[in-house]
């Protein structure tokens, strides 16, 4: 990727007929497409993946957790949950939707019980889901978009626990 939009992308002030390879033009040329400008804009794939990043190095369930598929009955949909193995019950559930749709995934997820709560860890936009009283899970997920969700019990709930 280019660092700038200025001439040489940022990389070199030599002329252009020095580069070993033509810099890249249209939609994916320096002018639309640097560094400078993409981590300047939470939504540009630079911002995403450093997000990504962050999220899974906040996480050991993803990185030395047993990982067990997640049977969503819905074709397009793969799910995964990542356990840790060190006896601090840390889980996080994983949801990637591949059709070019919208679906509702619904599971059952015996890690968070019933009135289990799942914190997003991508998009603090979204509110926090619960598992309802007969254990099923229910996720909205757009098309081709994805959820990475904590997954805690009812007694990590601060709000249930400060109110009993």
């Amino acid at each position: 990727m280019q660092w700038t939009s200025e001439a040489g992308a940022g990389f070199s002030t030599a002329g252009p007929d020095a580069f070993p390879n033509p810099l890249a033009e249209g939609a994916f040329g320096p002018q639309k497409v640097n560094v400078y400008e993409q981590s300047r804009d939470p939504g540009s794939l630079l911002s995403r993946m450093r997000l990504f990043i962050e999220r899974y190095r906040e996480a050991p369930e993803l990185a030395w957790g047993d990982y067990r598929l997640v049977d969503t009955a819905e074709r397009a949909v793969l799910a995964h949950i990542a356990r840790t193995t060190d006896g601090t019950d840390g889980a996080v559930l994983a949801m990637h939707n591949f059709a070019g749709g919208p679906v509702t995934v619904r599971l059952r997820l015996p890690e968070a019980g019933p009135g289990g709560r799942l914190m997003d860890l991508l998009d603090e936009g979204h509110a926090g889901l619960t598992v309802d009283d007969d254990g099923l899970l229910r996720v909205e997920l757009p098309a081709y978009g994805y959820r990475w969700l904590r997954v805690g019990t009812p007694a990590d709930d601060p709000v249930r626990v400060a109110s009993d």
